[in-house]
């Protein structure tokens, strides 16, 4: 017998976490009161920045590999889902490590000098 799954709920909850860190990590650059808020909220961005390079070098990895038109029987959604995960925890690793790419840096300079403050 074979089951099958409706991927509905994978998609929107893809899609929508998507939209729910971007505005996470908005908002929270917006409301930082302190220097080490602005900068822990860059770095969030950076690493928001770097998983969405990831992801669709990812996607074009597949696209050159696989055959659009095979149909895995809707296990790929899952497979989406924990890969994002497992990239996720990459990044912040890479992220913790201070191996980053410097966007955080030049990010937090660049909104210390628009609220008019000197950056060292």
């Amino acid at each position: 017998m074979a089951i099958s799954t409706d991927n509905t709920y994978l998609t929107n909850y893809a899609l929508d976490a998507g939209t729910v860190s971007a505005d996470k990590v908005t908002s929270q650059i917006r409301s930082a009161d302190t220097d080490d808020e602005t900068m822990e909220a860059c770095k969030q961005f950076e690493s928001y920045m770097i998983q969405q390079m990831y992801k669709n070098m990812e996607k074009t990895a597949k696209v050159l590999t696989e055959d659009e038109d095979e149909d895995d029987g809707g296990g790929s959604a899952y497979l989406d889902m924990f890969s994002d995960n497992f990239l996720e925890g990459i990044v912040d690793n890479m992220m913790n490590s201070g191996q980053g790419l410097g966007i955080a840096e030049k990010l937090y300079e660049s909104i210390k000098v628009n609220q008019g403050e000197t950056v060292n």
